[in-house]
Parts: C-alpha cells; structure tokens; sequence
C-alpha cells in the first residue's frame, strides 16, 4: 500500500513518498490558504532578508506574535491576508519567496511527527493532487531536495537554549518567554551586540564581531548563545 494512502502512517527518511506539485494541478496554491504557519527564528531571518527589511518591520508587518499562556512561549505565526486568507506572498503563479520559504512550507505534504526522525502526511490526498503524481521519492530524498537541512540544523540549536531539565509545557516566567523573543528580533540582538561594553562582558573579540555582522546566521547562534547563558542564569535564582 502506498503510505501516502494513510495520513496516520508514520513515514521514516526511507519510507516512498509519491509527490510533485506545478502549475497545471487544479490545487495548486490551495495550500498556501487559510492555514496556519508557525515560523521559527530561522524562518523569520530568511523571509526578512529575501525581502530586504528589518526583523522588526518584519514581524510587525507580517505577523502575529504573542507569548503562549502559562508557559509563555513565544509564538510566531505567519499573517494570512485578511480578505483573502492567502499567504501574503503567494500569487496566482506561485510563491514570491520560494527560495526562503518557511521550513513547514518545505516540509509539504509531510509534518514531523511525535516519534524522533518520524514524519507524518499532513495533506489530504482528496484535496492534494499532488499526492496522484508520478513521482517517487524516499522521504529523504524529498526533504533533502527541498533544502531542509539548514532548518533543521538551526531549530536543533534554538531547543538547546533551555535547560537540559526543561519539559515542553512547563511553566516559565513572561521575562524568560521575551528574551527567547529575541531570537526572532535580530535588530534587537544587534544593537545589543554594537555595545562595546556588551561584546567585552561577553567575551567577543574583533574577529568574531565582524564575522557575526557580516554573516546573519553565525549572528543567529550567538543570539541563541546569549539567551542561552542568561536563561541559565535566571533559572538558577528562581
């Protein structure tokens, strides 16, 4: 049986994966509609810089952000265009961002499930013809086509922010849920960063100043390193 047949099959790097998506499929951009796309910092910083604004602007323009009730998590989801309920930056031809597209936008028709290395079908093969396609991968070998690895790789570093004793779910404090924020916020991050007090306290040399200001994702990892160190700080006196 094709998996594809069975969302609730737990599909591994090596299961088949009958897919393809173009412009001629009746669905095609159906998916980019009234759906919800929660973006990770990587996310964030590739959409921003494919459009040439700041973080800030970003997030203000094309965003909901708030903290998660109880353990005040910070949540970013991508704004759908209110009278439409499109992604703001799919048009009838396809996505104008396609090459920074978000990482659940990659992962298409397929989601992580709750097994480590196990993904789930997320479409629903009577509204995705795609999944009637000819096409025939391994999951790996789909995911790896749609440059996955860079995304994976940096949200595997955004987790080793917190504690290694930290349980999803658990309670945290509204401070600590806003200095993870500033993962998203690399403006903020950065005007931290030119304080020169700030890069000496922190042990930030010259050489490592300029290779962060002209490479933003070796800025994203000190930015995971900074909250890093400062939420291990404050968990350690509350």
């Amino acid at each position: 049986m094709n998996p594809a047949e069975n969302a609730q099959t737990v599909f591994s790097a090596d299961s088949p994966l009958r897919f393809a998506c173009h412009h001629d499929l009746p669905c095609f951009t159906q998916c980019c509609r009234d759906v919800n796309i929660y973006l990770t910092p990587y996310d964030v910083l590739r959409l921003r810089r494919a459009l040439k604004i700041g973080s800030g602007e970003f997030l203000a323009r094309y965003t909901r952000h708030y903290l998660a009730k109880v353990t005040h998590v910070p949540v970013v989801q991508l704004a759908m265009d209110p009278e439409t309920l499109r992604c703001p930056f799919v048009a009838d031809d396809g996505c104008r961002v396609y090459d920074d597209r978000p990482w659940a936008c990659r992962m298409f028709p397929l989601d992580l499930a709750k097994e480590d290395g196990a993904y789930r079908l997320l479409a629903d093969k009577k509204r995705c013809f795609g999944l009637h396609e000819g096409k025939l991968w391994t999951v790996g070998e789909w995911l790896e086509s749609q440059g996955v690895g860079p995304y994976e790789t940096m949200e595997r570093a955004f987790h080793q922010v917190m504690p290694p004793d930290f349980r999803p779910g658990q309670r945290m404090e509204a401070g600590l849920g806003k200095l993870l924020y500033l993962a998203y916020d690399l403006d903020r991050f950065d005007a931290i960063l030119q304080d020169p007090r700030f890069r000496s306290f922190c042990g930030i040399d010259d050489e490592r100043y300029t290779a962060v200001r002209e490479n933003e994702e070796e800025k994203l990892l000190l930015a995971f390193a900074y909250i890093r160190n400062q939420i291990a700080e404050l968990f350690s006196v509350l």
